[in-house]
């Protein structure tokens, strides 16, 4: 297994990053590592969820058919072994690894030596078929597949395009091209699940997850902690040919206030933290030497508008004169010690496609001010901004709430469960919003069509409910179009256009942390972001 980790080409800024002491010793088993996370993960069904702190929990638990390099450069097998592609692009056949379990002896499953019952292609058939059946929020991102519309409105039984052609095979026929549908197939949804678990449990396998690997759900005490052992039966093995995993368990701790869990992590309570707040980076690297990961991330910080209210959805001059009143590099100075990049558009400069000629918004409050005369709010008003529970998304808001105060606009911050405001996204209930989006794929289709195509308004993922037929044609042709360089010449004039529209307020690109305490080994960053780390590899070593 890969120890190194490439750079991700968003900027020259961070040179190449390793574990700490990861190649000091070999690995030795045993040990729990606690880590860090800021909120409680909405969902552990990972055909339910939609955010990364879910995800961080779901990667432990569950496997997919393929696997991100940790570069983000390519795709690797994972539980599929191989697999090939007809000529014309629309049939694609995954040969899956033999003796991989699930976690445990399912209820009506056969015993086998390994605890659980062998996986095969039945089970993944009926994995795909339940993200339908169950509505997926994430099931479409694969809507390419033949007969995905077909199930979804309840006119049939199963997903035609998802056939098992033996026990080890697994086939997909696309209803047409999809350039990025390897890469989706990536994404930490499209795993298998055991069938007889789901039907045991009904809506609560949520609380009761069972997947395939290299941990097994312990625990999960509410805004507490989540608590995963070794899976002491996982499928993978290290270079060497060691069993993987190394740890014997590793443990999430939630702790909102991100400044108390720094203590905790200085005190040695804490094994690992993800996202360690701007203002103590510099303290982290004095502290943690190599073992402060740290890299730009494929991923956007915006504010959105909800294109369905007044006086936004009408009023392009006040959307603009947003986008103008906010000084997104003083702000990024001040409040994030300058180690994020200031946006332009929707697509970060490690997805291709991206356009560094994109024509935005600079901060000109003259301008600004001028837009509000012209949208009709030369005295200003009030609105309001909802936020997730997290101290360093209210100091932005804040930071913001101060600039866009010099337009007569009282912004007052709502701060929310982190669960809470994803529920009224979903519903469009929401004013203006602070959102972030990583990419679950690295290409623009993961952007654009996401989270602007009329389509996927609310729970899909366009909270803003923004809509345009010129846009929603581009985006489909892009998804269609397999030559790289027509596709970016879609994706750069889909996203102008988007720009130019202005659903968004565009902010930050994303910078991305893990500090890690000396005694472990292995700890890695992937191009996706901290939330991605390979625990399989991780150990400790407190001697």
């Amino acid at each position: 297994m890969k120890r190194t980790i490439l750079f991700l080409a968003l900027t020259t800024l961070l040179g190449v990053l390793f574990g700490g002491c990861a190649f000091a010793a070999e690995p030795v088993y045993g040990g729990v590592v606690q880590w860090h996370e800021i909120a409680n993960p909405p969902k552990l069904d990972p055909h339910m969820k939609t955010d990364t702190t879910s995800s961080r929990v779901c990667l432990g638990i569950f496997d997919t058919l393929v696997s991100n390099s940790l570069d983000g450069t390519k795709i690797e097998p994972w539980l599929a072994e191989s697999w090939n592609t007809s000529k014309d692009g629309l049939t694609w056949t995954f040969k899956l690894h033999k003796g991989v379990y699930f976690h445990k002896e399912t209820e009506g499953g056969k015993p086998t030596e390994n605890g659980g019952r062998e996986v095969t292609a039945e089970d993944w058939k009926w994995s795909f078929d339940r993200m339908i059946r169950d509505k997926s929020p994430r099931a479409y991102f694969l809507d390419c597949i033949a007969g995905y519309q077909e199930m979804f409105d309840g006119k049939a039984d199963e997903w035609a395009g998802v056939k098992v052609v033996d026990k080890y095979t697994l086939e997909f026929t696309l209803s047409k091209p999809f350039a990025p549908f390897v890469s989706a197939l990536a994404y930490s949804s499209f795993v298998v699940v055991p069938r007889e678990d789901v039907l045991k449990w009904g809506a609560d396998f949520n609380f009761h997850p069972v997947g395939t690997g290299a941990f097994t759900f312990e625990e999960w005490r509410q805004d507490q902690r989540i608590i995963l052992k070794r899976n002491p039966n996982y499928w993978l093995k290290d270079e060497k040919g060691n069993q993987l995993p190394y740890l014997d368990g590793w443990e999430m701790v939630i702790i909102p206030d991100s400044t108390v869990a720094w203590e905790e992590l200085k005190k040695g309570n804490i094994d690992m933290m993800r996202e360690v707040p701007s203002r103590l980076v510099a303290e982290a690297r004095g502290l943690f030497g190599k073992n402060m990961l740290e890299s730009p991330q494929p991923g956007t910080y915006y504010y959105g508008f909800n294109m369905t209210k007044e006086p936004y959805k009408n009023n392009k001059a006040l959307r603009h004169a947003f986008n103008y009143a906010i000084d997104r590099q003083r702000i990024n100075e001040l409040v994030l010690d300058g180690l994020w990049f200031p946006a332009k558009g929707i697509l970060p400069p490690s997805i291709p496609g991206h356009n560094p000629n994109l024509r935005s918004y600079e901060y000109n409050p003259e301008k600004a001010k001028e837009l509000m005369k012209e949208a009709g709010f030369e005295k200003g008003f009030e609105a309001t901004l909802t936020v997730a529970q997290n101290v360093l998304h209210r100091t932005i808001a804040e930071a913001i709430q101060a600039q866009v105060s010099e337009l007569g606009i009282k912004l007052n911050v709502q701060v929310m469960d982190w669960g809470v405001q994803l529920d009224m996204l979903d519903r469009g209930e929401s004013d203006i919003y602070r959102m972030g989006w990583i990419a679950d794929y690295l290409d623009a289709d993961n952007f654009l069509y996401v989270l602007q195509h009329s389509s996927n308004i609310g729970v899909k993922g366009n909270y803003s409910r923004y809509g345009s037929p010129e846009v929603d044609k581009l985006l489909d042709e892009g998804r269609t179009e397999t030559d790289p360089a027509k596709r970016a010449e879609i994706y750069q004039k889909a996203e102008q256009l988007i720009v130019d529209d202005a659903p968004w307020i565009y902010l930050f690109y994303y910078y991305n942390n893990v500090a890690a305490q000396n005694w472990v080994h292995g700890a890695t960053i992937p191009a996706f972001g901290g939330y991605t780390a390979h625990m399989e590899t991780v150990w400790v070593d407190k001697h």
